[in-house]
C-alpha cells in the first residue's frame, strides 16, 4: 500500500548546468496529429477547426509591428482558466468516442483509451524544463481511471498572489504575443491579417496528439499558433493530419543586454524547444521588440539549432519527463483508487516534488460525466 505522503525522487543533479551529458536521448516517436477542436471566445468547446490560422508571410507586413496597437480593448480570459483547459480534452475524447474509446485488454467490461497519460502538452513542456529552474513552483494533480492517468495543472497559492500582484504594463505585455499573431496570420489561406478588430485571447486552436516515451503512451492536447499552406486543410483528412506544416509564434526582446542573452539561452530557449519539441514543430517565428512594443525584427529559429550550445540538455529534459511520468505512475498504480487524486508539487528551490493524496469530490479532476464515458454499456 502507498503511503498517502511522501516525495519523489527524481533527478534533479543528473546534469550540470553548461556540463556535457552523456546519456542518450530517450525512444520517442513521432507526435501523430489526431485531430483538433476550437475553444470560442466564450469558452466553449467547438469540435471543428474555426479558430485555425495561416501564416502570413514571409514576406512579412512591414516593419516595425506596433504591439501596443488597440490593447485597451483587448479581451483576456478570465480567471482560473486553466482549471477547465483539460476538461475540453475530454469534450474531445467525448466526440471521437468511436475513433479513441474501446474495451480493455485486461478488463473487456470496462471501456479505456489505450493510452497511459491523457494531458496537456503545456503540462509535459513544464516537467522537461524544471530541473534548470530555480524559482519556480508548480502543481499538479493526477488520477488513474481504466488503466490511464490523467494529469491536470493548477494554480498555487505562490502563482495566485503573483498574478494578483500584476500591474496594468504586466498584462499589457503579456498580450505583445497575442497582437504579434495577429499581424503574421490570416483566417484563409489566401486573405490578409485583419488586425484592426480586439484581439480574443481566449480564442484557441487545438490539436491533439498522440506519441509514445520510452514505452509511455502519451495523448495531449496543444494550443496551435498557425499552419503553414497555400490552400485550406481539410481538418478531417487523416493524410491531412499527418503532413501538416504547423508553426510557432513568439516575442522576445530586440537588441538584448547580456542579462536578457543569459535568461534566454538558460530558460526561455529551453521552453521554446520543448514546446515545439512535443508536437514536432521545426520552425519559430519571433518577433523581436523594443521595450515600448514595437516590433522591429522578425527572426526565424529552427527548433533543431535552438538546442546547440545551450547550456541545458534536451536528453537530460526528456529523461526528467520519463523518470516523473514511472514514478507517477507506478504510485497511482499502488493506490489503486480510481477517486483518488495525487497533487505533486514541484519546488525548484529546494529540488523536490512531494506528493498527497487527496480523496473527496472537492479534489476530483474527472467530471461525472466524463466517468460515465467510460462506463461499459
Amino acid at each position: 500500500m502507498a503511503s498517502e505522503l511522501g516525495s519523489l525522487r527524481l533527478p534533479w543533479h543528473q546534469h550540470r548546468f553548461g556540463q556535457q551529458f552523456r546519456l542518450p536521448f530517450p525512444n520517442f516517436s513521432r507526435p501523430k496529429c489526431l485531430g483538433c477542436y476550437s475553444v470560442t471566445g466564450k469558452r466553449d468547446y467547438a469540435d471543428d477547426a474555426r479558430n485555425c490560422s495561416y501564416l502570413y508571410g514571409p514576406p512579412f507586413p512591414d516593419l516595425p509591428l506596433d504591439l501596443n496597437a488597440g490593447i485597451a480593448d483587448v479581451i483576456r480570459k478570465e480567471p482560473g482558466f486553466q482549471q477547465k483547459d483539460l476538461e475540453f480534452v475530454f469534450r474531445y475524447i467525448e466526440h471521437h468516442k468511436s475513433e479513441l474509446v474501446r474495451p480493455r485488454k485486461s478488463k473487456p467490461e470496462t471501456l479505456g483509451l489505450g493510452t497511459h497519460f491523457v494531458t496537456l502538452r503545456g503540462i509535459l513542456r513544464q516537467i522537461m524544463c524544471l530541473q534548470y529552474e530555480y524559482n519556480l513552483d508548480f502543481r499538479i494533480k493526477a488520477t488513474l481511471l481504466n488503466g490511464t492517468i490523467y494529469m491536470a495543472k493548477e494554480e498555487t497559492d505562490t502563482q495566485r498572489v503573483k498574478n494578483d500582484k500584476m500591474t496594468a504594463k504586466d498584462w499589457d505585455m503579456c498580450s505583445w504575443g497575442f497582437k504579434f499573431e495577429q499581424y503574421v496570420t490570416c483566417d484563409h489561406p489566401q486573405s490578409k491579417p485583419v488586425t484592426d478588430v480586439p484581439v480574443n485571447e481566449a480564442e484557441e486552436f487545438m490539436a491533439m496528439f498522440s506519441s509514445q516515451l520510452n514505452g509511455i503512451d502519451l495523448l495531449y492536447g496543444a494550443e496551435m499558433d498557425c499552419v503553414v499552406s497555400k490552400e485550406p486543410v481539410d481538418f478531417k483528412d487523416p493524410k491531412v493530419l499527418d503532413s501538416l506544416n504547423f508553426v510557432e509564434l513568439k516575442t522576445s526582446a530586440y537588441d538584448m543586454t547580456a542579462s536578457q542573452k543569459r535568461s534566454f539561452d538558460n530558460f526561455k530557449s529551453a521552453n521554446w524547444w520543448s514546446q515545439s519539441f512535443l508536437v514536432n514543430i521545426e520552425t519559430i517565428y519571433a518577433g523581436l521588440r523594443d521595450h515600448k512594443g514595437m516590433v522591429r525584427e522578425i527572426q526565424k529559429h529552427n527548433v533543431r539549432q535552438l538546442a546547440r550550445n545551450k547550456p541545458w540538455n534536451p536528453s537530460a529534459m526528456t529523461l526528467f519527463l520519463v523518470q516523473f511520468l514511472n514514478q507517477l505512475m507506478s504510485l497511482l498504480e499502488a493506490i489503486d483508487d480510481p477517486h483518488a487524486v495525487i497533487q505533486v508539487d514541484f519546488n525548484t528551490s529546494k529540488k523536490i516534488a512531494t506528493y498527497e493524496v487527496l480523496r473527496g469530490k472537492e479534489h476530483q479532476i474527472l467530471p461525472d460525466w466524463y466517468r460515465d464515458i467510460l462506463k461499459a454499456e
